[in-house]
């Protein structure tokens, strides 16, 4: 999918983001969306909701850590500090979180279908072309965005299916699955800024997200988007130490305030 103008990736990030926004605010409107997983770039455009919401939704994250000399200060007769001061263990990078989806279940005639584009989300050819045996679309595995209520303060995350376990518990007289259990493996794909060490002139702090600005994109926009509301612009603001949004340039990299701090009303 490409918008005149504007490259492919990004036409694709600039869909998933209006879909994101789309689905939050009908969530905060009260509607009842369902979990769902989908994809807004080629060759493996396809949107799969679950008629029923997973039991549990389990994450899990690592991190890689090592050993760093600490140095004391130095002493009156020398002006270069010693390194016998002991060591502290500095978080060297963060891996994507894992994420695990219990018992998503499908119900009714588009049961296989659904449960065929999640399998075949898995493997290099993931597209509905290569589902129709359509040569020439070979590519990564697919790239999806996992979305369940309103961006940040419910789920949504950019991530590849490691795990897809498939029960059919239900057919038709003549042999059509009605009903489908599910239990995905989904690995967040993490920035590449995310995956830098976090320090505390960074931004990076624990649960915070970065985001590039999109041409055309707002604090306000970016609030709704991730948040659901605008009115968290000015804790964006806060974070980044913008002092004048209007300034803010396309191809800048902001952090997102955690959940904690939106509810502790910590920026620092």
């Amino acid at each position: 999918m490409t918008i005149p103008g504007i490259p492919a990736a990004s036409a694709g990030a600039v869909v998933d983001a209006a879909i994101g926004v789309g689905i939050g605010v009908a969530a905060v409107m009260g509607a009842r969306v369902p979990a769902s997983l989908r994809c807004t770039t080629l060759p493996s455009i396809g949107f799969v909701p679950f008629d029923f919401n997973p039991e549990k939704v389990t994450m899990t994250r690592g991190s890689n850590v090592g050993n760093m000399p600490k140095p004391n200060p130095p002493s009156a007769s020398s002006l270069t500090p010693s390194t016998n001061g002991g060591a502290h263990v500095p978080t060297k990078a963060l891996t994507g979180s894992k994420i695990k989806l219990s018992k998503l279940t499908f119900a009714g005639p588009m049961t296989k279908f659904f449960c065929d584009q999640l399998l075949a989300w898995m493997i290099p050819s993931a597209s509905f072309g290569a589902m129709l045996g359509l040569g020439g679309f070979a590519s990564q595995p697919a790239k999806l965005t996992f979305q369940w209520g309103p961006p940040m303060v419910g789920f949504m995350y950019e991530c590849k299916i490691t795990s897809c376990a498939v029960s059919y518990v239900r057919f038709s007289a003549i042999g059509i699955p009605l009903r489908a259990e599910v239990d995905l493996d989904l690995l967040e794909i993490p920035s590449a800024w995310g995956s830098l060490p976090t320090n505390p002139t960074s931004g990076g702090l624990p649960g915070r997200r970065s985001h590039v600005v999109a041409h055309g994109e707002t604090l306000q926009s970016i609030a709704t988007e991730k948040y659901g509301t605008p009115a968290l612009w000015r804790k964006i603001a806060e974070v980044n130490n913008i002092h004048d949004p209007a300034r803010l340039r396309p191809g800048t990299t902001i952090y997102l305030p955690n959940p904690h701090e939106l509810v502790a009303g910590r920026t620092a």
